[in-house]
């Protein structure tokens, strides 16, 4: 995976010419995939003052906007903050800064009801991870919950892509530029470390081709020694397919 400095290169210079839309295709849009896979997993913390981070184009920031009293944005690459200062200017309670992929010094102690990073962090290796667990530990109140969407692929086994080059017949499978060095024991560890404790970590598989369980999404809480319940399921693109099916329908009523 790229260092944050590449990183900050790629999503500065990437063409955003469709916000991000282009990643919510096996849902048919972003609308369709945030109310049926993320809000679902999430509206009973979405409350209070949320921090978003990586919102890039504000892809989650449009929907998160409509549950909370404020929300801060923060993302490593100038770009997608300018813009979306400028496309939720305005509006009140709402703030985006920009840092250096690892700490999060506008955001004072205890201040944040909600953390959430969607489809972003998955790109963010295991010092990045660590790094951000730490600052969640500070900025979280007492009883806040953040919930990250993260990389997974080194939880899977050598041999599960041993058996998909195989089937594919040497044909490269994507890894969606997930972190090599991330899994959900990683996560685990990384937030004991910080004090804190994942009270659910659910594995998916992302694209199409192969159903490794490639992605993590862990809901954490401050509070130390929980136990993690961590579970695989095996439905994630079907709940996709469902969505787009469903949304649909809807352009033709």
């Amino acid at each position: 995976m790229p260092s944050i400095a590449e990183n900050q290169r790629i999503w500065t210079t990437y063409n955003w010419a469709k916000g991000g839309e282009e990643w919510s295709e096996q849902w048919g849009t972003s609308r369709a995939q945030w109310a049926g896979s993320i809000h679902p997993r999430i509206f009973p913390f979405l409350k209070g003052r949320v921090l978003e981070i990586a919102p890039g184009y504000g892809r989650w920031t449009q929907f998160l906007i409509a549950h909370c009293s404020e929300l801060i944005g923060v993302d490593l690459a100038a770009n997608c903050v300018e813009h979306c200062r400028r496309r939720f200017a305005g509006r009140p309670g709402l703030a985006f800064e920009v840092n250096d992929g690892l700490k999060l010094p506008m955001i004072e102690d205890a201040s944040i009801d909600f953390a959430f990073s969607f489809d972003s962090l998955v790109h963010a290796e295991a010092d990045v991870m660590a790094s951000y667990a730490h600052e969640l530990a500070r900025v979280l109140k007492p009883s806040a919950i953040a919930f990250l969407h993260h990389s997974n692929l080194g939880g899977v086994q050598h041999s599960s892509w041993d058996e998909l080059n195989r089937r594919l017949a040497g044909a490269p499978y994507s890894e969606h530029l997930r972190a090599r060095s991330m899994s959900a024991a990683v996560m685990r560890q990384l937030v004991e470390q910080a004090g804190m404790s994942c009270l659910q970590q659910e594995l998916v598989s992302w694209g199409t081709g192969w159903p490794l369980l490639t992605d993590c999404m862990s809901t954490i809480v401050r509070t130390p020694g929980q136990t993690c319940n961590v579970f695989e399921s095996a439905h994630f693109r079907e709940e996709a397919a469902a969505a787009k099916r469903i949304s649909a329908l809807g352009t033709r009523c």
